[in-house]
C-alpha cells in the first residue's frame, strides 16, 4: 500500500513539472515611436547683392561724341587751300577740327584734322604743306597729306619724325587722290587736288605708318553735351588776322536753327562744293600766339601758350590756352585755370598774331519784338492792378 501511494505522489509530481515546460504564446509589443531631437530653425541668412557695373561710355576724342567702342584710331590732317580761288572747300564740315592761320607771306591756309577719314569720300582742295601745319602735326601725332612742299618744308617734316605723304597723282592707279576735272575747269588745276579718305588710310598702311594708337591717348579735349559758357552774346564774331599789315578776315555768325557758328570769307558764307551745306561749328577758339618766321614761312611758339577767347551756344568768354611740349596737344583753359569745357561737335580754331582784332556783336532785337514785348508788360501789369484792388 505504501509502494502505490509512493508511485501515484511520483507520477503527481512528474505531471506537474511538464505543465510549467509550455512557452505562452508571444505577444506583440506596440511599435516604438521616434520622436525626432528639436533643432533650431535655420538662421536667415541676408540676400546676396551681385554688384552691377556700369557699362563704359567711350567718347571720340575730337568731338566728344559717343562712339560704340573704343577710339583707336590715328589723327589724319589734311592741308585746305583757303584763297578765293581756291573756294568751295570740299569735306571740311566732317573734319572734327578745322584750324586756320598765315602760313607764309600773305597767304592763309586751314587744316583739317579727322579722327576717322575713311568716311570723308573727298577733301580738298589740297596744297603743299607748311611749317605751320608740320608743327601741328607733332602736337597731334597726326599722319599729314599735302601737295608736296619746298626742300625746307619737306626735310623740316623729315626731322620732326612726322608721317606725311602727297596726294600728287603720279600713277594712273592711284586710288587716294584725283583731279576734280570741274574745278580744274573752272578753278584751274592748282585748286584741283582732291584727296579720298578710304584710299589716303590705305595710302598711309602701304607707306608703313601705324594707323592706329591706345585707346588712353589723351587729346587734352573736355566736352558737354551744351557747351554754352556764361560770357557774353556773341551773334557774329569777327576775326582778322593781322601780321604785319597784312590782314584777312573770318566772320562767324550764330545760327540758333543749327546751334552752330556759320563761316563766313569773301563776303560769302562758305559750303561745300559738293553737298551745298554751310560750313557750320559747334565750337570757335581763337588761340593767340607769338608768330615769326623762318626763311619765308611763318612759325609759331605752341610750346609758350598763350589767350585767346571760346565761343559756343551764341556766347563768348576769354580764355588761356597751354602746350605742354612740341608732341603735345593743345589744352583750353578758363581764365581762372579750370580745364575748359566744350560743346559736343567740330570745332574752328583760328590761330591769331597777338595783335589780331576780335570783336563781336550782341543779336540784334527786332523793334516791333520790343514793342510787343512792352505792349504784353503793360497789359499784364495793368491787369494785375485790377485784380488786386478788385481782390
Amino acid at each position: 500500500m505504501k509502494r502505490i501511494l509512493a508511485l501515484t505522489l511520483a507520477l503527481t509530481l512528474l505531471l506537474a513539472g511538464c505543465g510549467q515546460g509550455h512557452t505562452p504564446p508571444e505577444t506583440t509589443a506596440a511599435p516604438t515611436q521616434t520622436v525626432p531631437a528639436a533643432t533650431e530653425p535655420p538662421a536667415a541668412t541676408e540676400p546676396t547683392t551681385v554688384p552691377t557695373t556700369e557699362p563704359p561710355v567711350y567718347y571720340n576724342p575730337l568731338n566728344g561724341q559717343i562712339l560704340d567702342e573704343p577710339y583707336t584710331g590715328r589723327i589724319f590732317a589734311t592741308t585746305i587751300s583757303n584763297i578765293p580761288a581756291a573756294i568751295p572747300h570740299v569735306g571740311v564740315n566732317q573734319a572734327d577740327i578745322l584750324m586756320e592761320m598765315f602760313v607764309n607771306s600773305s597767304i592763309i591756309r586751314c587744316l583739317a584734322l579727322y579722327t576717322d577719314i575713311s568716311q570723308v569720300e573727298s577733301v580738298g582742295s589740297t596744297r603743299s604743306t607748311r611749317l605751320m601745319f608740320n608743327d601741328i602735326a607733332q602736337h597731334y601725332d597726326a599722319i599729314l597729306t599735302h601737295a608736296s612742299g619746298s626742300e625746307q618744308v619737306l626735310e623740316d617734316a623729315a626731322a620732326r619724325g612726322i608721317d606725311h605723304f602727297s596726294l600728287d597723282r603720279w600713277s594712273k592707279d592711284n586710288d587716294y587722290s584725283f583731279r576734280d576735272p570741274d574745278r580744274k575747269r573752272q578753278l584751274g588745276n592748282e585748286h584741283s587736288l582732291m584727296g579720298i579718305g578710304s584710299g589716303i588710310v590705305k595710302r598711309a598702311q602701304e607707306l608703313g605708318y601705324s594707323v592706329t594708337q591706345p585707346e588712353d591717348k589723351d587729346y587734352c579735349l573736355t566736352f558737354t553735351e551744351d557747351g554754352t559758357p556764361d560770357g557774353e552774346a556773341a551773334d557774329e564774331i569777327s576775326i582778322t588776322f593781322n601780321y604785319k599789315g597784312t590782314r584777312k578776315e573770318t566772320i562767324m555768325r550764330y545760327d540758333g536753327g543749327l546751334g552752330k557758328y556759320v563761316f563766313n570769307q569773301y563776303g560769302k558764307e562758305m559750303t561745300d562744293g559738293v553737298t551745298g551745306e554751310k560750313e557750320a561749328f559747334r565750337n570757335v577758339v581763337v588761340m593767340y600766339t607769338n608768330i615769326s618766321t623762318s626763311g619765308i614761312y611763318h612759325v609759331a611758339d605752341f610750346v609758350a601758350g598763350g589767350t585767346g577767347y571760346f565761343a559756343c551756344g551764341g556766347q563768348i568768354v576769354p580764355i588761356t590756352w597751354t602746350c605742354d611740349s612740341e608732341d603735345s596737344p593743345f589744352r583750353f583753359l578758363t581764365q581762372d585755370g579750370r580745364q575748359l569745357e566744350l560743346g559736343m561737335g567740330n570745332t574752328y580754331i583760328a590761330i591769331c598774331p597777338v595783335d589780331s582784332p576780335v570783336t563781336w556783336t550782341e543779336p540784334e532785337v527786332p523793334e516791333t519784338t520790343a514793342e510787343t514785348s512792352a505792349e504784353t508788360t503793360s497789359e499784364t501789369a495793368a491787369e494785375t492792378t485790377s485784380e488786386t484792388v478788385a481782390g
